[in-house]
Order: structure tokens, then sequence, then C-alpha cells
């Protein structure tokens, strides 16, 4: 949310990531080069077919390092049409495609739009600071 605003607008204890599906096996090749290490599957995992024999990785799931930095990472596609594909069984709508620019650090990133935002955090009770931030979009 705040790549979007470009500012933290609070503490944070992750960051959460919509990794596409293709990118996965580097990505673990780059967790395991700086110390993350798989902490948690969310309820809404599906498992994928990893890269050896009989391999399964998670889709919807948390890596943790040993400086408390943690990732919240969620498997994605593309769709030819431009839609999200999702990996796991969503809680969120996700109705468009990642067409939102943010900032992080002042580094330019990609990110979902203000609308997918606000619709993936609807229906459900918010943590402490989440609405205020919401308002702030």
């Amino acid at each position: 949310m705040e790549a979007l605003l470009g500012r933290e607008t609070r503490g944070h204890k992750d960051l959460d990531l919509l990794v596409l599906l293709d990118d996965l096996p580097a990505l673990w090749d780059l967790f395991h080069e700086h110390g993350f290490t798989l902490q948690w599957v969310w309820r809404d995992n599906r498992w994928v077919a990893g890269a050896g024999a009989g391999e399964r990785w998670p889709a919807a799931f948390v890596v943790a390092d040993g400086h408390g930095r943690e990732l919240d990472v969620h498997l994605i596609d593309i769709g030819p049409d431009g839609t999200i594909v999702q990996h796991y069984d969503s809680p969120w709508p996700i109705p468009d495609a990642i067409d939102g620019q943010g900032s992080i650090a002042g580094a330019m990133v990609p990110c979902v739009s203000k609308q997918t935002h606000l619709s993936m955090h609807t229906g459900y009770p918010l943590p402490d600071g989440h609405q205020r931030d919401l308002e702030l979009l």
C-alpha cells in the first residue's frame, strides 16, 4: 500500500509480494543466498511442481531471515488478456492487472492499482493501521 503512496506510513514486519510462477525457482535461489527460510505456509496455499522430480513448492507462504525480515509471497501469472491468475485459493479479488506504479526507498516498482488495493482490503476486519492507510490512498 505504501508503495502507491511513495512513503512508509507505519512500521511493518514484512513485505507483501506477488511473484510470477515462472520466477519462483530463481526466487528460491535468492532466498537461500540471503539466508531466508520457509516459516509459514498460508491456509490458502496450493502446492506447485518444483524444479526436481517429486519436488513441490508452496504458492502462498512466508520466508524470513535471521534479522527478522519477512517476505509474504503469493504466486500469480498474468493471462493473455492481462488478468491475474492466482495460484492459491485467494480471499482477495484482484480485478485488474498489476498496472499500478509505486516507489520503495526511491526505487520505482510495479504494484497493484489503488482500485485493487481497496478491493483486496474489504470484506474482513482490518488490523490496526490498515484502515487509516486505505484512507490515505
